[in-house]
Formats: structure tokens, sequence, C-alpha cells
């Protein structure tokens, strides 16, 4: 992590490389590091280029430096690189400076929207990045405030971390080298830092695999052996049959044993009986048991091999990983199909959840964009739309993929929609309590039999550039309505109440 001297020392030499750039892009690779992909032109080329800032919170890699390329961004951005996005995309930085005289920086960056400071603050493992306002109100923050400076609160007024008296600025790693070099040292050094941490992490989680992977193998030899030895009673089971094929006719009904001679061994030998069976089938029994246990045993004996030659293999990937020393090797020895497979198996790196999808709310939009609602007999709701602007709203904003979707081919008509609360089938008397709907809020009201078409949300798709109201329906079914004035009095009865 930088020191106030080496931090100050950033800034001054940052500040005429990074201002006037503009921000094409906000990267958050992880939890702790911010990335801005910064383009502006380079005189000494002659030409537009790139430049990636770096602002990380990580208690050991902590800085504002630059990087030699563009980190690669998760599937979905996170809380605060989309506020970023949101509030400043294709905004221009301003200005640099140090904060309160301590190990802080701010980012000054003009866009559309207005004037933001971006505010990187290096305080160990409480260090965060922040987004504030030009009033200085706190609108939002990398990492967990909870865990940084839990007497923050968003939307209220920053302010400034108390600075320990007589503190010391720290000394500065590259004194022995000029200005006009510093920059690199700093990525470098960092860039090394970080791939020796890369380095530690893949190897741990290939060093974790893989001893999972063994320890499973070990525990399933030793299951097998075990199996094996058992299996290997059926030649026991064998001899009590032949045995008792010769005191057959001394059997009688319940015996719990019999006792036969053994003529190879010359000995008295006792052979255990159920009771509930007669002499016939427990003979049946015992040659069962010994088939059984051969096949088992030949089995096992196959599969005691396999697991002995794959334990052989996860031994011999273990002894090679520790005698890799550099991280070249390792990733090449982590790109293997083997260890990519077990990795995924045993240590999964767990991706990046999309976010849920926000819905409007009624705040969020006027009256009569939001649909009339009916509650049916069966409890589920049924939603009308008022207008060709709130049909749109309606039917793409407002419903989910497994509601269905009502009209009538060829006439106009307000959207209506089922809201089946996700299931595939819903009850009857709501799906023809939404027809009637459908019917009477459309051009043939006045009919008495009418075929309505019954689509699922997902399959109604709204043409690029169609006026509103317009929706495109592929798939579905057709209900031939028989028009119920009774029913439709009671589904314009249960409107409910907005």
């Amino acid at each position: 992590m930088l020191s106030l001297a080496e931090m100050r020392r950033s800034v001054r030499l940052l500040e005429p490389v990074v201002v006037g750039r503009r921000v094409q892009r906000f990267i958050q690779p992880d939890d702790d590091t911010l990335v801005l992909e910064l383009y502006g032109w380079d005189d000494e080329a002659g030409e537009g280029n790139k430049t990636w800032l770096v602002l990380s919170a990580d208690r050991e890699l902590g800085r504002i430096a630059l990087q030699n390329d563009s980190p690669n961004a998760p599937p979905w951005p996170p809380d605060f690189a989309a506020l970023l996005k949101a509030r400043m995309h294709r905004a221009r930085v301003t200005g640099l400076r140090i904060v309160n005289d301590d190990r802080m920086a701010a980012l000054l960056i003009e866009g559309k929207e207005g004037s933001f400071e971006l505010l990187i603050s290096l305080m160990g493992p409480r260090s965060n990045a922040y987004l504030l306002d030009l009033d200085g109100k706190l609108l939002g923050a990398m990492r967990p405030l909870s865990s940084t400076r839990g007497e923050l609160k968003i939307g209220e007024p920053w302010a400034n971390p108390p600075k320990p008296e007589g503190a010391s600025e720290g000394g500065d790693h590259w004194h022995d080298i000029g200005d006009e070099v510093f920059l690199d040292a700093v990525a470098e050094h960092f860039a090394d830092l970080s791939g020796k941490r890369e380095y530690e992490q893949m190897r741990q989680r290939i060093a974790q695999a893989l001893k999972k992977e063994l320890d499973f193998a070990e525990r399933r030899t030793d299951k097998i052996e075990k199996d094996l030895e058992e299996a290997k009673d059926a030649r026991e089971k064998k001899r009590y049959g032949e045995l008792l094929k010769q005191v057959m006719n001394t059997i009688d009904s319940g015996d719990t044993h019999v006792m036969a001679r053994d003529f190879e061994t010359d000995e008295e030998v006792k052979i255990p009986l159920d009771p509930k069976l007669s002499p016939a089938e427990n003979l049946e029994k015992y040659f069962k048991k010994y088939h059984k246990g051969l096949v088992g045993a030949n089995m096992l004996g196959q599969q005691l091999e396999i697991t002995k030659s794959h334990t052989a293999d996860m031994r011999g990937l273990r002894d090679e990983l520790e005698a890799i020393d550099n991280i070249e090797a390792l990733q090449a020895f982590a790109a293997r199909p083997i260890i990519v497979e077990l990795c995924d198996k045993h240590c999964p790196k767990e991706e990046t959840k999309r976010p849920p999808k926000k819905k409007p709310t009624k705040k969020d939009v006027p009256g009569r964009m939001q649909p009339r609602r009916y509650k049916t007999s069966d409890g589920l709701e049924i939603w009308v739309g008022k207008s060709d602007a709130g049909n749109d709203y309606l039917t793409t904003k407002l419903a989910a993929g497994n509601d269905w979707f009502f009209h009538i081919e060829g006439y106009p008509g307000s959207h209506t929609v089922l809201r089946t609360g996700g299931r595939k089938d819903p009850p009857q008397e709501s799906v023809l309590e939404a027809a009637e709907l459908c019917t009477h809020f459309s051009k043939m009201k006045d009919a008495s039999r009418v075929d309505v078409h019954v689509a699922p949300i997902k399959h109604v798709h709204k043409p690029k550039g169609a006026k509103p109201g317009l929706v495109h329906v592929s798939q579905g079914k057709t209900i031939g309505l028989r028009r119920d004035p009774k029913r439709l009095e009671r589904i314009l009865d249960a409107r409910i109440k907005e």
C-alpha cells in the first residue's frame, strides 16, 4: 500500500496524465479494485490512446496508479461500478488532488449530469473508494461502509476521518529514481505483487482440488478393498450349497441348521438355515449368494484397479505441482483439462450473480400507465391496459415470462394479462374470466362467441419501431369463448381499487 509520501508523488505525476481525458469505462474486477479506462490525445505519439488508472482499496495493494492494460470485467458490473457508469458515462477528468493532507486522493469528474468526486482512501483494512457530489454528499462506496467507516451513511454529508497527531508521511520506496520513470516503476511493482498473489491463489486452489480428489480416491480404494473381502465369502456360500445337497433328505421343516460332513477335510460342518424356507429354498438362497458374490468380486476387482490407477495419477499430479516454481508453468498446468475439471468440481469459483431486474412501481409512472386490476374467483389477478402506451408498459415491463397474454387476433383491444404466479397451468375459471375481460375491452365486446388467442408473455415481443400497443405473438393456443354475462359481471365487480 502506498505511503502518504508515495501517494503525494503519484498524484502530482498522475495529474497531467489523466486530467482532460474522457472516462470510457468503469471496470470493477473485484470487491477492492476499480479501474478507469481513460481516452485522450497523446501529443508525442500524435494520436489518441487509452490509459488505465487503478484505484485499489486492497489492504496490501492499495494505490492510485497506472497499469498497462484493461483487466477482465465481470459479466455484470458490481453495484459501485454500475453507479459510476450511470452517473458519469463518458465524463471527463478535470482534476486530481490529495484530500485532508492524508492518504486520500480525489478525482474531479464532470459529465452531463454534473460534477462528482471519486475518492480513494487508503486506511489499511478500512480502505475504500467513495463517490461524492460537489455538495459533499456521499452517493456510494465500493466496499461496505460497515467494514470501513460505519459512521458514514449514504445520502448524508461526507466527513474526513480524523488524522492521528504526529503521523508520519512514511518513506518513498522509489526515492532513488527520477520522476520520469516513477509511474512506470510503481505500475511494475504492483503488477509484480499482483502476479505473485495470483500465483499463490492459483497454486493453492489446484493443491486443494488435488488433495480433495486424492482423499476421495484413497477412501474409495479402502472401501472397495473392504467390499472385495466380503465378496470373497462367496466361496463359503458355494461350499455350504454343495454340502447341503448331500443332506437335503435329513432336513425337517423349521430347522435352523443342519450338520454335513465335508469329505475333502473330513470334518462336520454346521450349515445355518432359514427356518421359514423349505430345504430347496435354502439351497437356492446359498447358490444365489454365491453367484452374486462371484459377479461382485469380478466387478470390484476391476473397480479396484481403476481406482488405484486414478490414485496414482493424482499423486503424480500432486508431485508435479510441488515441482513448479514459476507462473508460466503453473498457468500451463492449470490449463490441462484434468486440472480444470478437478478445480471446477472441488473448488468452483464464485460466479458473479446477475442483479435482479428492478421493475418500476406505481410511484415511478403516471396513473394512466398503470393497468386496471381484477381478482379472479381463484385469487389470481388479471391486469388490463388502459391505453396504447399502458398496453406496452403492461406487456413489456410489468408482466412476468410465465404470465398469460390474451388478445383477439385481427381486432384492436386492451392488452389483458393473467398473473399466473409462475404456474404453467392456471385454473380454468381464471382463464375464462381473463378471456371475458379481453373480449369486453375490445371491438368484439358485443359478440356472443369469440376466439381468444392465449400465449405466455415470454412469447410476446414488440417489433423494433412498432407503434404503441402493437406486439407480435408467437406460439400459444386459441380458446373458443361462449360469452357468459354473469361471469363478466362477477369479474368486473372484482376490480381491485387503486
